[in-house]
């Protein structure tokens, strides 16, 4: 039989894609969040960064990065504070609210991996998170921690 389009892996991590992104972005509405949010929430986690610097981080053009943290600031999140070192330059923080709401984001995303992946025998879970991660760890589409 020859090969088909739906048994490939672009097709089916395309399908499983759609759906983990339509779930985790339910689970993530009551908190006010899209899924785009989450990465910068976590990277603003672990330090301020400047707008640019967190574009770059996160693979997208600065005025995607300045929606989204128009955004996050509109939730109080976020706050934008200017570098002491260079006037001109914007340095985003996180605030306890963006915290608590990062925190909230790990359980929604943890609901929709149980809800994904409940059908998997037991030690299948972490096989495939391995995988997948270096995955995409190989295409550089993971914020580094």
């Amino acid at each position: 039989m020859a090969p088909q389009v739906t048994d490939s892996l672009a097709f089916l991590l395309s399908k499983l894609g759609q759906v983990a992104s339509e779930r985790f972005a339910v689970h993530l509405a009551p908190l006010g969040l899209r899924p785009r949010h989450c990465a910068v929430l976590q990277l603003l986690a672990g330090a301020p960064l400047g707008q640019l610097a967190l574009a770059k981080t996160i693979s997208v053009a600065p005025s995607v990065v300045v929606d989204m943290l128009d955004e996050l600031e509109a939730l109080g999140a976020v706050r934008r504070v200017r570098d002491t070192a260079d006037r001109r330059r914007q340095v985003v923080e996180i605030t306890d609210k963006g915290r608590e709401l990062g925190r909230s984001a790990a359980l929604a995303a943890a609901q929709v991996d149980a809800e994904l992946l409940g059908a998997l025998e037991p030690g299948r879970e972490g096989e495939l998170r391995k995988t997948l991660t270096a995955a995409a760890g190989t295409l550089g589409l993971l914020p580094p921690r």
